[in-house]
């Protein structure tokens, strides 16, 4: 017998934290992506912050915990930022 994992999880992007160096122009770098994660698109469970420089750093505000909506938000907005060289607006994972 077999054993399907199956899941889906919805990630809406709250804020880019930024810094800013001034030197003649502003410069911003972005070292934070903010996600607002959960099992249905309306579902708040919590914020998946990722940060820019080590995505594998990734944690959930507030918490030690790492659930698995969160891995899979993680996981959707990961493949659409190497697709598209941005970090996207939302996210959608379904297995």
């Amino acid at each position: 017998m077999a054993v399907t994992v199956a899941g889906t999880a919805f990630a809406r992007m709250l804020t880019e934290s930024v810094t800013e160096s001034v030197t003649e122009s502003v410069t911003e770098s972005v070292t934070e992506v903010r996600y607002a994660f959960g099992a249905t698109p309306e579902a708040d469970e919590g914020v998946l912050v990722v940060p820019v420089a080590d995505p594998d750093a990734w944690y959930v505000e507030g918490t030690h915990e790492r659930p698995v909506t969160a891995q899979w938000a993680l996981l959707a907005v990961l493949r659409r930022h190497r697709r598209e060289g941005r970090w996207p607006a939302q996210a959608a994972f379904h297995s």
